[in-house]
């Protein structure tokens, strides 16, 4: 057999799959709780779970595919190597911030069309070089206009390379498209994650070894594609939203529909996204990950803070909201801290901290006190916090700051607990959501049961509201400060808000569920918005089962421009070209486009290349709005896809 194993790490498990790659079936499945100070324990107990659920001869296993949550957390954390930046021709405006230590910047650059715009001075550049490579781990070089011209950046990178064994990442290897801030905040990034993922897939080769799998290795990108671990290795910033992908792309493969919305259910958030015979939508601005926007290609995934264990509470208005935090379900907690049912009813609260990730070097010694209490009694209630720490004016204050760095864990509702006192989810304490719901309950008057209903139905609503706002907001309408469109979209998520109006929603395209929840939460949308709603087999890892299911993509844009009755071809890596008639330059493109894109996919060991190029032209326009014949620029793309070559 030729199996291969799919690996997810996600927020609150690490998911493991096994898979007849001929076949397509699911032969094991597994999760482990996801390990956040060391991923690697994690994966490895996923591994070992689905290897103790059925014989598997290990030297069946011919790939791994592997997504991961560690790009988007360190760069939202914070996390990553000391880096140094070198901008060649430009300098960055007031409000521009890069996740840099040292950065300097030199004269030279060129013009759109790949002209010098001024020459560069060779001893300023080794000065610079000097005054940052001893300082730091990694060197961004990012010139003007280096994606239709980098002989500057090469120059520059020859000269780092021949001095210090540093590596050096040109910003126009990052990408292709315009934008000389969001082109260096990529490449940036791209650098200040090469020491934490190339540690973390060492440490995954590390597992695979020890259990005797000698299998290629994949890890999946933000864009629905795989990458080999080579080129992992060297393109980590790639890996943005991996996870989310990987999950989008399971729910496709399973569901084995080519068009599709696929809604991804996890206990902290909510992924929609559409795709089209076959291709994921992509966010065409680029991933945006915290503060920090990209140029990576990645899934345009709308994202709600919307999941399984999403906090229940009242807002100032009275009425039940699910979310934006994430809490230990009652019903969950209960089975680790079994005083929990009697402190609930004692202190007449839901509302708890636990421990949940290790102290860190950056600890101030009131996170220490604060931590150490929370852990020592726990399940440890605000009233206790208040009353026990004594050497923190502001415990409150500090508690929340543990808690939003992922430290601590808040105990509350959820509908978890819902679909626990529903019998729609066993594997919890249903004595304990009872008397969850209990107690929120006395205070608005509703007994548990039907409070639980109400909190599910909430939640069902939410994820088709979310929906369609995903679907006005892809045509560029405002979303924010509407309450008409606030009720417009409760009422077609088929809440019942209008009460004189049967009004559905009906998409185009069926939708496919995955994540644990998803046979609960998201089937109910079938009758609700008159839908096809599909809820496969494994939907639970479907994230798993995309991993090792994908295929390997690339792509590659070239871009045409008339200059001076002749035509220009700016492609990236190469110098610009000119052309004496739009047919030849176009034919120019296009074979440079596919020729390259056939190189860069041969980067990843892969077989049965196949290559799809589109041509958009760009015409000027009279001052009636009519267009004209003369070409104001064509672009030429080129993707190639290509299945991952097996382990023989």
């Amino acid at each position: 057999m030729k199996l291969g194993l799919g690996i997810d790490t996600g927020g609150t498990f690490t998911d493991a799959a096994i898979l007849d790659l001929d076949t397509k079936e699911v032969l094991v499945k597994a999760k482990s709780p996801t390990t956040y100070h060391d991923l690697a324990i994690g994966i490895t107990g996923a591994i070992d779970n689905a290897l103790a659920q059925r014989a598997v001869d290990v030297e069946d296993i011919k790939m791994i595919g592997l997504s991961t949550t560690l790009a988007t957390n360190s760069i939202l954390e914070g996390r990553g190597g000391e880096v140094g930046l070198i901008g060649i021709g430009w300098t960055p405006d007031k409000e521009w911030k890069f996740p840099t230590k040292i950065a300097h910047y030199i004269k030279g650059g060129y013009d759109s069309m790949g002209a010098i715009d001024e020459p560069m001075d060779d001893a300023e550049a080794e000065r610079v070089i000097d005054e940052i490579c001893p300082h730091v781990d990694a060197v961004v070089v990012s010139g003007k206009f280096s994606v239709a011209n980098s002989v500057q950046e090469s120059t520059v990178s020859r000269m780092i390379s021949q001095k210090y064994d540093i590596p050096v990442i040109m910003a126009s290897h990052m990408t292709a498209e315009l934008g000389i801030y969001e082109r260096t905040v990529t490449a940036v990034l791209n650098a200040r994650l090469l020491p934490v993922i190339q540690d973390f897939l060492k440490s995954v080769e590390k597992v695979l070894s020890d259990r005797n799998i000698d299998a290629s290795v994949f890890v999946f990108k933000g864009d629905g594609g795989l990458m080999s671990l080579d080129v992992a290795k060297k393109m980590p910033v790639e890996t943005i939203l991996s996870g989310p992908a990987a999950s989008l792309m399971g729910g496709m493969a399973l569901a084995e529909t080519d068009s599709c919305i696929v809604i991804d259910i996890g206990g902290t958030s909510t992924d929609i996204a559409f795709i089209d015979d076959g291709f994921p939508r992509l966010n065409q601005e680029g991933a945006m990950v915290g503060n920090w926007r990209t140029r990576v290609r990645a899934i345009d995934i709308w994202t709600a803070a919307l999941g399984g264990d999403s906090v229940l509470r009242n807002d100032d208005k009275g009425n039940l909201t699910l979310g934006p935090d994430r809490v230990l379900p009652v019903s969950v907690a209960s089975k680790q801290y079994p005083t929990l049912e009697e402190q609930m009813i004692a202190l007449d609260t839901v509302t708890f901290f636990v421990p949940n990730r290790p102290p860190t070097a950056n600890f101030s010694a009131k996170d220490h006190s604060v931590y150490e209490f929370v852990k020592n009694n726990a399940p440890c209630s605000m009233f206790d916090a208040l009353k026990g720490i004594d050497d923190v004016v502001f415990v409150r204050d500090q508690l929340m700051s543990l808690k939003s760095r992922g430290h601590i864990l808040e105990v509350g509702l959820s509908p978890t607990d819902a679909m626990v006192v529903r019998g729609q989810h066993s594997d919890a304490d249903r004595e304990a959501a009872l008397i969850g719901f209990k107690v929120f309950g006395d205070r608005i008057s509703e007994n548990p049961e039907a409070l639980a209903d109400k909190v599910f139905e909430l939640a069902v609503t939410r994820i088709g509201e979310e929906l369609i706002r995903k679907g006005v907001s892809d045509t560029g309408a405002e979303l924010e400060g509407s309450q008409a469109l606030l009720s417009l979209s409760k009422a077609v998520a088929g809440d019942g808000t209008l009460k004189d109006f049967d009004i559905k929603a009906r998409p185009r395209y069926p939708i496919v569920g995955v994540g644990a929840p998803a046979h609960v939460m998201v089937k109910p949308l079938q009758d609700r918005m008159d839908s096809e709603v599909i809820i496969t087999d494994h939907y639970d890892v479907g994230n798993a089962v995309g991993a090792v299911l994908s295929q390997i993509t690339e792509s590659v844009m070239v871009t045409v421009y008339p200059k001076e009755l002749k035509y220009v071809v700016v492609a990236p890596g190469a110098s610009p070209m000119t052309y004496s008639t739009v047919e030849s330059a176009r034919g120019a493109a296009v074979s440079y486009a596919e020729y390259n894109v056939k190189e860069k996919i041969k980067e990843h060991d892969a077989v049965d290349i196949k290559v799809r190029t589109e041509v958009e032209e760009s015409k000027f326009c009279d001052g009636y709005g009519q267009e004209m014949k003369f070409i104001n620029w064509i672009n030429v793309r080129s993707v190639a896809t290509a299945r991952p070559r097996l382990k023989e």
